[in-house]
C-alpha cells in the first residue's frame, strides 16, 4: 500500500511556556503543501526498510520505524513488512519531513488492517510518535495547541504562492528547544493569523505570519536572517522561518514572482521549491 505524505509550512508559532516534563506548549498555524515523501508498505516474509537517500537512516532514529513499531505493539500485528520510502522532503528542514513520514504509517495501517481508527485515536497514537505527526495525519490547514496533540481544523478561503528556500545547513530542532528561553516577546494574534485564513484576509495574514523560535536561529546562525530580508527585498509580501528551520518562505499571490524566484535562487541554494497549500 502507497501513499504520499505531505510537509507543512508554520504560518503562526509561538511558545507558550516549558512544561514540567521538559516539553513546550506551543501555539500554531500550519498548513500542508504540495511537497511530499511517498511512501510504501507492504506485507513481506522479513521486515526491513530501504530509502532512495542513502543519508537517511532505515533504523529505530527513522520517525517510520517508530510508527512502524508502536502500530505492530499496539494492535499486535504479526505480519512482516517491506517498507520504501521516497525521500523529497529534506530533513531538518522545518517542514515535517520526518513526522508526515510516521503519519502516513499510522494512516497505512489503519486502511491495511480495517482497524477503524477515529481521529481521535490516531491523534493519540501519533503523538507518542512526534510533536508534529498529528497534525501530519490529516493534510489539512489547522491550529495546532499543546505539544501537537490538539488539532483544529481551520475552515480556509484564503489561497496565495509559496517559495521555499533551504540553505545547505540544517537546525536540530531538539538543539534549538535546548537553547530557546522564553520572555515576555509575544507574538502577533494567534487569533489574527486564524480569521485572516478564514475570511480571506492577505493584508492580515502577511502582518501576523510569526515564528518565535526565529530570532534563536538567527542567533544560531545569522544566514537565516540574511535570506529572510533577500525574499523581502526580492518582492515578496511576507517571509518567515519555518518550524525550528532552517527553511525559510516567502508569501505572495504573483505567481509570476514566484517563478522568477525559482530562476533567480536555484543556482544560489541547494534547495529550492515553488509551492501551494494542498487540502
Amino acid at each position: 500500500m502507497k501513499t504520499k505524505a505531505y510537509a507543512k509550512i508554520n504560518l503562526y508559532l509561538d511558545v507558550v511556556k516549558k512544561r514540567s516534563d521538559g516539553y513546550h506548549d506551543l501555539e500554531m498555524v500550519m498548513i500542508p503543501i504540495d511537497l511530499f515523501d511517498v511512501l510504501e508498505i507492504n506485507i513481506a516474509d522479513e521486515t526491513g526498510m530501504e530509502c532512495d537517500k542513502a543519508y537517511i537512516p532505515v533504523d529505530e532514529r527513522n520517525t517510520v520505524i517508530k510508527a512502524y513499531h508502536l502500530m505492530k505493539k499496539t494492535f499486535e500485528i504479526q505480519d512482516h513488512h517491506h517498507i520504501r520510502l521516497v525521500k523529497n522532503i529534506p530533513a531538518q528542514a522545518g517542514l515535517a519531513g520526518g513526522s508526515t513520514d510516521g503519519a502516513a504509517v499510522i494512516r497505512i495501517f489503519n486502511e491495511m488492517y480495517r482497524l477503524e481508527l477515529t481521529d481521535q485515536q490516531m491523534i493519540d497514537l501519533a503523538v507518542q510518535v512526534g510533536a508534529d505527526v498529528p497534525f501530519c495525519l490529516f493534510e489539512t490547514t489547522a491550529k495546532v495547541e499543546g505539544i501537537g496533540e490538539i488539532v483544529t481544523p481551520i475552515e480556509r478561503t484564503l489561497d496565495f504562492y509559496l517559495f521555499l528556500i533551504k540553505p545547505k545547513f540544517g537546525i536540530s530542532t531538539k538543539a534549538l528547544f535546548e537553547q530557546f528561553k522564553i520572555n515576555d516577546v509575544k507574538g502577533t494574534s494567534f487569533k489574527s493569523i486564524v480569521h485572516a485564513l478564514k475570511s480571506n484576509d492577505y493584508t492580515g495574514l502577511c502582518s501576523s505570519v510569526y515564528n518565535r523560535l526565529q530570532q534563536e536561529a538567527i542567533r544560531v546562525n545569522p544566514q537565516i536572517g540574511k535570506i529572510v530580508a533577500e525574499l523581502l527585498d526580492f518582492g515578496f509580501d511576507c517571509a518567515a522561518m519555518t518550524g525550528s528551520g532552517s527553511v525559510i518562505y516567502g508569501v505572495t499571490k504573483d505567481e509570476d514572482l514566484v517563478n522568477r524566484a525559482v530562476d533567480a535562487f536555484v543556482f544560489k541554494y541547494p534547495f529550492v521549491k515553488k509551492a501551494r497549500i494542498i487540502g
